[in-house]
Formats: structure tokens, sequence, C-alpha cells
């Protein structure tokens, strides 16, 4: 099995790059146009093979692209890996504005089968087992909390920027929304919501989101994101008419990136994209449309 990189440009690449060697995946590769810096790291790092090119790398014959450029580059990329006819992986966030979302659908086209781009929250162990004992969910909640702190450095601005990588409101606010579409397996229209800052925040984007939204099923929903401290955690508590059903996770717990990826490498031995694009679109367009709610105070 080969693995090319197309973009280190944030954690996820080297968390990929991990849990591929405890599977037991040997050969990668990467490419990077913009930050160079990470590109060597990783091929120090993972002794991985490095191209100059995007042509090279796909040259090289990998069997799965796992993207993560910068946002600019992303349905260009994903255009041309599965040109090739490549699986392709497209970690978050996939699109920071409805015109990046529609450059990438346009990307996609009819090759959706070997295209996938999920929060691996959605791979969960735990969320997954709590999403299939629910009962007739008639309310819901999520929490997201993640510090930000390392998007407010030079090297990482880009992802605390709305107009570029999307802020707190969609780089952490998508997860809110995949653990929901998870959950629920319902459409979600996001009604209204604000956005907050923390005193002496760095942020150019938000510290806190806050949003309210009603599935097509009638089932209100709210969520808030933090993006604050150092801590990472990620809640859902679901009412029913018999109770509440809570299920917390943390940067401890099983956050779903080992069973991701698994996933990823048997779509590239031929099986099946595990989440559709017309779902992971949905998801998208409900986090890009909360953010706009949000940051308009409507």
């Amino acid at each position: 099995m080969r693995i090319g990189f197309a973009g280190v440009a944030h954690s996820h690449p080297f968390s990929d790059a991990r849990n591929a060697r405890s599977l037991g995946v040997s050969d990668l590769a990467v490419w990077d146009a913009d930050d160079h810096s990470r590109r060597a790291d990783f091929v120090r790092e993972w002794s991985a093979t490095e191209y100059e090119t995007l042509t090279g790398l796909l040259d090289w014959g990998p069997d799965v692209v796992i993207v993560t450029p910068r946002p600019r580059r992303i349905a260009a990329v994903v255009a041309a890996v599965l040109d090739r006819g490549v699986a392709c992986f497209l970690n978050k966030v996939p699109a920071a504005s409805p015109a990046a979302l529609a450059d990438l659908d346009a990307a996609v086209g009819t090759r959706s089968g070997r295209f996938l781009t999920s929060s691996v929250l959605r791979f969960a162990p735990g969320l997954r087992a709590f999403a299939g004992e629910l009962e007739r969910p008639i309310a819901v909640h999520v929490s997201v909390r993640h510090g930000i702190d390392i998007f407010t450095t030079p090297e990482r601005r880009w992802q605390d920027d709305p107009a570029d990588g999307g802020g707190t409101a969609v780089s952490m606010g998508l997860h809110a929304w995949e653990m929901l579409d998870t959950v629920l397996g319902h459409a979600i229209t996001p009604l209204g919501g604000v956005t907050a800052w923390v005193p002496d925040s760095r942020t150019i984007s938000e510290n806190v989101v806050t949003v309210h939204a009603l599935t097509d099923g009638g089932i209100p929903v709210s969520v808030d994101i933090v993006g604050a401290g150092t801590d990472e955690g990620y809640e859902v508590v679901v009412h029913t008419e018999t109770g509440v059903h809570r299920i917390s996770l943390s940067g401890s717990d099983d956050l779903g990136y080992i069973d991701c990826l698994r996933a990823v490498l048997a779509m590239a031995q031929g099986a099946p994209s595990p989440v559709p694009w017309e779902r992971s679109r949905a998801v998208v367009r409900t986090t890009l449309a909360a953010a706009q709610l949000a940051r308009a105070g409507g």
C-alpha cells in the first residue's frame, strides 16, 4: 500500500502518517507547494519520499492520496487526484466558503465513490455506539471545545482567517455538525446564532460560537463551539421522552483517527466511500450557513 500526502498544511497529515505506520503501511510520499518547512519536517519524521510537484507525487503511483493543502488549492488537487482514478481522502476543512464548496463539488463531479471527506469524529467508536443506541431524540445539544492558540501563530494564522481557513466557526464548528449528522442522520437548518471573544484574544475570527437549529424532522438543536484554553473536548447531549443521554470525548479518548484511516485504506482497496459525498456536502453546507448566521448575529 502506498499513501501519498498532497499537502501538510495542518496537524492531521502527521497523525495520519503515524496511524498508517501503526497499520503496517511503509511507503509514504509527500508534496506541498506552500509549507516547505512542514514538508521537510514530515519527510524527516516519517522517512517519506519528497516530491516538488503534485504531478510527481501522482506519477509515483499512490493507492490513495490524503489531501491537506492550503484551502485555495483544495479543489484543483482533488480534481487532479480523481482524474488519475486514485482514491482521495480530503482532510477537514474541505471548504471555508460557499464558492469554495461549489468548486469542490465540481471537482468531485461523478467520481464521489472514490472520494471521502469527514471529521474523524464520525468514526469515533464511542460516538458510533452512542448513535446506535438512541431512541427518538426530541432535543440535542453539542459542545466542541478546542484551544486555538496554535492557529494564531504566523505559520498557522491562515486557519484563523474566516476568508482563508474558515476561523473557529468553520474549522472547529465542522466537528459539531459532523457529530450531529452522525447521531441524528437528519438534514439540519441553522436558524441563528452569535459569536463572542475572550478578553485579550489574538483571534481574527472568534472564540465562541453559539447556534440554534432545527432538523428536517422538527428536532431542535443547539451548538456551542469554544476556541479557548488548551484542552480538547466534545460532548453530545440527547434528550428523549424517557431520559437524558450523554457522551463526552476528550483528547485522551479514541477520537476516530485510526478507524477513519482504516476506512480510507479500505476505499483504496476498492471499497465504496464510507460517507457519501452528498451527505458530507450537506454537513459542510450546514457548517458554512451556521458560521455566517452567527457572525451576522442573526
